[in-house]
């Protein structure tokens, strides 16, 4: 069977393409349309909820390799807590030696990030943004949010060039 190494750079790179498309809001947003924070939140959420899937996935045997995806399909790994959009379960569900090298480089690209904080305050961001008219759903929030997505890029970035083949 084929293993993922981690952190999957596959799921980084998708990360990517929801942190791009939540920064391209978040200019639209404040140019005027403020309306679009909730979208851009929602997508700063969301890619922040796939840079920590990065480390938590592994080849998914159901699907073999096709021509739609021949590095084979992944999946998110078993024994996860029942909330899979939830940055603080995922965060602390990384594996040991992979979180610690996770908050090195934090530390080590912004001394003092409240890694950690950030992703507390963040957790609930992509779900809590995706539908507004909902009672649940975050009436404000701070700008911070949009920082966490991008912080975790720039980590990231570092940890997929030491495992690329």
């Amino acid at each position: 069977m084929f293993h993922e190494r981690l952190p999957s750079l596959r799921v980084v790179t998708e990360a990517r393409e929801y942190l791009e498309a939540a920064q391209l809001i978040e200019r639209h947003a404040l140019s005027g349309n403020s309306g679009l924070f909730w979208p851009a939140a929602m997508n700063a959420g969301l890619a922040s909820e796939l840079y920590l899937k990065s480390f938590l996935v592994e080849s998914d045997p159901t699907y073999t390799r096709d021509l739609d995806d021949p590095e084979g399909y992944l999946k998110l790994v078993s024994g996860l807590q029942r909330n899979k959009h939830d940055l603080l379960e995922l965060y602390e569900a990384i594996p040991d030696a992979l979180a610690e090298q996770l908050r090195q480089i934090s530390e080590r690209l912004s001394p003092g990030f409240p890694l950690k904080k950030r992703i507390k305050a963040c957790s609930a961001l992509f779900v809590e943004t995706r539908y507004a008219y909902e009672g649940k759903s975050i009436q404000r929030f701070d700008t911070e949010v949009f920082e966490l997505a991008p912080h975790l890029d720039r980590i990231l970035e570092e940890m997929t060039q030491a495992v690329s083949p």
